[in-house]
């Protein structure tokens, strides 16, 4: 699977649709059908956090079997050492919930997507000034929008922010014309212990709001 360089790819994708689907606890047997479900609905950004047993296997069955035009990634990235692992299966998107300046510049080393978490001005300059340009704000319903134009009217031009933690279907709209440039959808959009015809009503309906924010 061959993927553009990541950062095009990303910028390209939340152009055509800003919705990033946040699978934690994905299960390996899952992930193919899934990831099918996404794509069939135009979500095309897909990321398994790491905190969760069988992650790793997961991240590498959606790179293999998904377009090459999806952009899969790894979430909840805390240590260098992980980068490695997932800079070896040609993974190019990693999202952090933390600043963390050796996680950037390693990440820009292996010429992968690095977002980190931030919520404060000290963290959006220390992981811009790092070379993050894509930045997580998190958890942004616990701050709200308000933060966000906050932030973004203190923050270099060249960020974009996307917004993660707490996002249901209610909120996306809100988010987007607060100033971000996509947003993430978790719990809401799967959860590890959903049935299969459950993952597809949410997915179905995490679209249809994505359709409206376009």
């Amino acid at each position: 699977m061959n993927i553009d360089l990541p950062k095009g790819n990303m910028l390209r994708q939340l152009q055509s649709n800003p919705c990033i689907a946040i699978l934690r606890g994905l299960k390996p047997a899952q992930a193919k059908a899934i990831g099918q479900k996404l794509y069939q609905h135009g979500i095309k950004i897909m990321e398994v956090p790491l905190n969760r047993e069988g992650a790793y296997e997961s991240i590498e069955i959606l790179y293999n079997s998904m377009p090459s035009d999806c952009l899969i990634g790894a979430g909840t990235v805390t240590k260098v050492e992980q980068l490695d692992r997932l800079h070896a299966l040609g993974i190019k998107l990693a999202i952090s919930p933390n600043t963390d300046v050796d996680i950037i510049q390693k990440a820009a080393e292996y010429n992968m997507l690095h977002m980190p978490g931030v919520a404060t001005p000290s963290e959006v300059y220390t992981a811009y000034n790092s070379g993050a340009r894509w930045l997580k704000l998190f958890p942004a319903t616990t701050f709200g929008t308000g933060h966000l134009k906050a932030l973004l009217s203190i923050a270099p031009k060249g960020a974009n922010f996307i917004a993660v933690g707490g996002l249901d279907t209610t909120n996306l709209k809100d988010w987007m014309a607060a100033g971000a440039k996509g947003v993430g959808i978790g719990n809401s959009l799967y959860s590890e212990d959903d049935i299969f015809v459950e993952s597809e009503k949410k997915i179905a309906l995490f679209a249809e709001a994505c359709k409206q924010i376009k």
